[in-house]
């Protein structure tokens, strides 16, 4: 039987807040090109025409700016077809990025001449890490990304839709608060440690994860998703460091935790993390797992998600150019010609890719078969 596959704008995209299987088939986001941001770009001013009487105390002319083109994006890309859900984003630098929330827990966050933030680990005292108190919310750095929220829904009068600020998981987190050869070698060595520290990031995390979503009106969209609403993300990036006994017993826990009491999420990942899969699969919050083709088998993937999960798939950052796909067109014939039909899968195009995209779904849906790959 042959593989039919959708044009851009066939599919509606899912939300998180349905109960059961996510619909089946391919969702493609669109991004606008920089022509089309500029046009959109003209008439912002008078959509922010009250922006300088809601500035927090810590606004600076950057606020602004990141707002502005956050909107001319939105507007831009709302001109093309595909199931992108529009959303602003939160600007990293308002929060200190991922590393921003380490200063409840006594870190010191240090913003590097990169722009770039980076969170110094504690020292690596158990006693020490065990008479951690965390600070209040709203004196952490990462506090920041929660004025962005109130601002920008106060400038724009509520208009427009939220993604979350990005954020790391429990277990990144503590990697961060830790570093990487103390977690690693914790894990063994001082497990219960490791626990009762995870235990207090949770609640941290489920703390702010509840006040960002009230500050952008009740819900946060996920920044890692492109098709799917009402499903924040969180960073899970260490699943790739760690076995399937040590994620299962330290990390899906404590996200477990944080679906029931923040509802339904998805995780970014930049390496492979397709034995984590099935554990994945038994929290019922989990509904996308987001990252990179060359860092996980595609097949395998689908293989181990039965459908049950959306699947967001980029074509790999992160990794040599030697180990990547050459051309845009290998790597959007390997998802066309592995993705079963009934899987979730979502993928961004650029808008001057949207003619090759046509162009391969043509093949596909009169052949039968993609075309062959340049690479292996």
């Amino acid at each position: 039987m042959k593989k039919l596959f959708p044009t851009v704008g066939e599919h509606p995209g899912w939300d998180a807040r349905q109960t059961g299987r996510p619909q089946g088939g391919m969702a493609v986001a669109v991004g606008p090109g920089k022509e089309r941001i500029e046009r959109v770009q003209q008439g912002i001013p008078d959509l922010l025409a009250d922006e300088t009487t809601v500035r927090p105390a810590r606004w600076t002319p950057p606020w602004r700016e990141s707002l502005s083109g956050g909107i001319a994006h939105l507007l831009a890309a709302q001109q093309l077809p595909g199931a992108w859900f529009p959303a602003l984003s939160v600007p990293r630098f308002v929060h200190g990025q991922s590393q921003g929330i380490c200063d409840l827990f006594g870190a010191r966050v240090e913003l590097r001449e990169d722009g770039n933030y980076f969170a110094h680990p504690l020292r690596p005292e158990p006693a020490a890490i065990d008479a951690i108190e965390p600070r209040p919310l709203d004196t952490s750095i990462y506090w920041g990304a929660v004025e962005w929220l109130t601002y920008a829904r106060a400038a724009t009068g509520g208009r427009f839709a939220f993604r979350n600020s990005v954020m790391t998981g429990p277990f990144d987190t503590v990697n961060y608060l830790l570093g990487t050869t103390v977690l690693m070698e914790w894990v063994y060595t001082e497990p219960a440690v490791v626990h009762r520290l995870l235990d207090k990031v949770t609640e941290v995390i489920i703390a702010m994860l509840g006040v960002l979503q009230k500050a952008a009106g009740g819900v946060l969209h996920g920044d890692a998703l492109g098709c799917m609403c009402n499903a924040y993300c969180l960073c899970s990036e260490c699943r790739s460091l760690v076995s399937v006994g040590i994620y299962e017993e330290f990390e899906a826990p404590c996200l477990a935790r944080i679906g029931q009491r923040c509802g339904p999420y998805g995780i970014h990942s930049c390496g492979s993390w397709e034995r984590t899969v099935p554990v994945a699969r038994r929290d019922p919050n989990l509904r996308a797992m987001n990252g990179h083709v060359r860092e996980n088998d595609l097949a395998l993937l689908c293989e181990l998600a039965r459908g049950d999960i959306v699947l967001s798939i980029g074509r790999s950052q992160n990794v040599h150019d030697r180990h990547t796909w050459p051309d845009l067109r290998s790597f959007l014939s390997h998802v066309l010609r592995t993705t079963p039909a009934d899987q979730p899968l979502e993928i961004t195009l650029a808008e001057e890719d949207l003619e090759l995209w046509h162009e391969l779904s043509a093949d596909i849906h009169c052949t039968g078969d993609p075309p062959a790959p340049s690479v292996s």
